[in-house]
């Protein structure tokens, strides 16, 4: 990372700010500009800030292709692998299936791939940050720019934290190249720091609905809270023994009291809200509904030419052929998955379905076409796939049939009240915790008598136990999965309760349980990294 990461950072400012420009600011990216001739402008910093964004779900970042954040690879480390959904019996590409089998090793290209890209995001904001005070700009957007360029530094460091645990912390373009990693503390604390400068610096909304805001920031900040206090209450990784791993500073009670502040102020302030159709959160084109409830979402182009897209197609859509708007199901649902709803909840009928293939029915949403999946009998069928995504009819679409011109919702509101259940239990309200997750169901079942029947379903005697699966039934195939079974603890104790007959895609569930490992909570460090850093390789892997 730092023997090569300062040409990367050099060349983001020479020129290939982007590989590909994204909606959110349609510019042309400057040529060969030297750092200290870069940001004299309003137009410098605006464009450096799209940079910044474009990481997100870029297809290569100088030479790393593979798509190795939200395009691709991230989408595969964060959303497989878990008990709701494994790689299928057949995939072979080693880059992308050892995710979802828990078989990742430190040689892996797209792992390498995904650490830079990664690191490539936390410097873009660090040379916006280090350089924006000195920007000639009207003082208002200087400082959301600074806010956004906060916001996005600190979901980076976010993310390679809850991957790879303890990292290098760098707020400075210029690395120290002997830096080693820093404890889980350390990393949070400037992950913390940087999300609540973004809170107090963003407006209320954005100027364009897809970048970060306030509330943005406030929700990110919140889900730090609670992933930390729940992982120090809940004894997330006691069993290992690497000390920068560890999660002994946390004050839970102090933890949690911090994100009740945020999170009350989000359901009080935000003017977020349940969007009324479920469905809409999940398609190409109901990008006005989905801003109603998601706080911060990964926009793709809709440039016929070039673009950074969304990339659906692999595990997030239904099975079939692109003529439909279909994917290749290279990662498949559990039936465990499939039982976790009672029949009657409609959200299990929209995240699972059967195949879609040519000549399937269609239905017409905010005026676009888009075909149906085949309805699932259960899921001991081949036919079982994930469909919580919906790509358009592709004839007529700007784009290629393979790839999505909808966002990818990162946070949603229904999240914010899951994480107010959470927080409300722990200090005592398990009434007040039960109200929200009633809140949550109730957008998509709306009958009072029907809604009264599934809270009695749905109800555990372990509160979390029922959080863990409300959490699952609203959130499932959004990359939340995996975080929580961590932070609470409960990865292995639910991967050992799967059976490999329960659904069709099950028959990978004994390979899954035999590459268990405690340390597995952790993804190792590149071997790239180590050698030629060196820096400390998480315990567990060569």
């Amino acid at each position: 990372m730092r023997r090569y990461f300062f040409f990367i950072l050099l060349v983001f400012l020479l020129g290939t700010i982007m590989e590909s420009c994204t909606d959110v600011l349609d510019t042309k990216p400057y040529s060969f500009t030297s750092v200290d001739k870069f940001y004299n402008t309003a137009q410098d910093a605006e464009l450096a800030l799209t940079g910044c964004y474009s990481l997100l779900n870029t297809i290569a970042v100088q030479g790393t292709a593979g798509g190795p954040t939200f395009r691709s690879t991230l989408l595969h480390a964060l959303y497989t692998g878990n008990d709701e959904n494994v790689t299928r019996d057949g995939y072979t590409d080693v880059n992308l299936s050892q995710y979802g089998l828990l078989s990742v090793t430190s040689q892996m290209q797209s792992l390498n791939n995904m650490w830079f890209a990664l690191f490539a995001g936390i410097n873009r904001t660090n040379y916006l940050i280090n350089n924006i005070d000195n920007v000639p700009m009207d003082p208002v957007r200087r400082a959301e720019v600074k806010g956004e360029a906060l916001f996005l530094r600190a979901l980076y460091y976010m993310y390679t934290a809850k991957l790879f645990g303890g990292v290098p912390v760098y707020t400075h373009y210029l690395q120290d190249e002997t830096a080693q990693r820093q404890p889980l503390k350390e990393v949070y604390d400037q992950i913390i720091a940087d999300y609540r400068e973004a809170y107090q610096l963003l407006p209320h909304r954005a100027g364009m609905a897809a970048r970060a805001n306030k509330w943005s920031a406030g929700g990110m900040l919140a889900k730090v809270y609670t992933y930390l206090a729940s992982a120090k209450k809940y004894g997330t990784g006691q069993q290992l023994s690497q000390a920068l791993n560890k999660f002994d500073w946390v004050d839970v009670n102090a933890t949690y009291a911090q994100a009740k502040i945020v999170i009350d102020d989000i359901i009080a302030n935000s003017g977020y809200k349940l969007t009324a159709n479920y469905d809409y959160l999940f398609r190409e084109t109901t990008q006005a509904w989905q801003f109603e409830e998601c706080m911060f979402v990964i926009e793709s182009s809709t440039s016929p030419v070039d673009g950074n897209y969304n990339l659906w197609i692999n595990f997030l859509v239904p099975t079939g052929p692109q003529t439909t708007g279909a994917g290749s199901g290279t990662s498949r649902p559990l039936g465990e998955m499939y039982y976790r709803y009672d029949a009657r909840d409609p959200r299990r009928s929209h995240n699972l379905s059967a195949t879609m293939p040519a000549g399937s029915a269609k239905e017409t949403i905010e005026g676009v076409p888009y075909y149906k999946p085949n309805a699932l009998a259960n899921p001991n069928t081949g036919v079982y796939c994930i469909a919580k995504f919906r790509m358009r009819d592709p004839v007529g679409k700007a784009t290629a049939a393979s790839v999505s011109t909808g966002n990818t919702p990162l946070l949603r509101y229904a999240d914010i009240l899951l994480l107010s259940a959470e927080v409300e239990q722990h200090v005592g309200n398990e009434q007040g915790a039960r109200d929200r997750l009633r809140e949550v169901r109730k957008r998509v079942i709306t009958d009072e008598v029907l809604l009264d029947q599934l809270t009695t379903v749905y109800k555990r005697d372990v509160f979390l136990d029922e959080l863990l699966e409300e959490r699952s039934r609203e959130l499932c195939f959004e990359g939340w999965r995996r975080i929580d079974l961590i932070r609470f603890n409960k990865f292995e104790t639910e991967l050992m309760k799967l059976t490999n007959n329960r659904g069709f895609y099950n028959s990978n569930v004994p390979a899954i349980q035999a590459n268990w490992k405690p340390y597995k909570i952790w993804l190792p460090i590149p071997r790239n990294e180590i050698e030629i850093s060196p820096i400390e390789q998480n315990e567990g892997y060569e």
